[in-house]
C-alpha cells in the first residue's frame, strides 16, 4: 500500500517494571459456571491533576460486570 496507516492503539501498561509479577492461574482453569472466577481491571480516568480510578469486577463465565466503583485520589 502507498498510504502509511496510523497506529490504532496506545500502550498504557508498563510491563517491564521492578515489582513482583504473579503467575496467571486463571489461564489454566476451565470456567464452567457463573461466580466461579471474577476478574478485575482498574483503569485511570482523567488528567494527572484530577486523576480518578474506575474499578470493574467481571464474572469470567458470563462476561457480566458484577461490581463497579469510581474513586478519586
Amino acid at each position: 500500500m502507498l498510504i502509511k496507516l496510523k497506529r490504532g492503539y496506545y500502550v498504557t501498561t508498563a510491563s517491564h517494571h521492578k515489582f513482583r509479577k504473579y503467575i496467571n492461574k486463571v489461564s489454566y482453569t476451565e470456567v464452567t459456571r457463573p461466580k466461579q472466577i471474577w476478574v478485575s481491571d482498574i483503569p485511570h480516568i482523567g488528567p494527572e491533576k484530577n486523576l480518578s480510578y474506575f474499578v470493574l469486577i467481571t464474572d469470567a463465565f458470563s462476561k457480566r460486570i458484577v461490581r463497579r466503583h469510581q474513586f478519586k485520589t
